[in-house]
């Protein structure tokens, strides 16, 4: 028996069904790191006001607000500006690629 030639329309539809699923899981993992990163903010927060107001005396809530957001925050824009930066760095090499060309 000869093997069965799937046509070209076949074989690009199921490489978006492909893709359209691997895009799918990615999105759930990037809310499911987000999600643990907000809660891994709260707590790291709260530890923060729980030392600072033992510490030195600072109101409980107030710095427990400020620290999660901070650590939320902080780290955030470094990572996306960083990705900023890189995305800029290849598009520059990209056009000059195709300058030298």
């Amino acid at each position: 028996m000869t093997p069965v030639r799937r046509s070209a329309e076949e074989d690009a539809r199921i490489t978006r069904e492909i893709t359209a699923r691997a895009i799918r899981r990615l999105d759930i993992l990037e809310w499911v790191i987000l999600t643990g990163v907000a809660a891994l903010s709260v707590v790291g927060g709260w530890l923060v006001a729980l030392v600072l107001s033992t510490a030195v005396g600072l109101p409980f809530r107030p710095v427990w607000i400020a620290a999660a957001v901070l650590l939320f925050s902080v780290p955030g824009a470094i990572a996306w500006r960083r990705t900023r930066r890189e995305d800029r760095q290849r598009n520059q090499s990209t056009r000059s690629d195709d300058i030298d060309v």
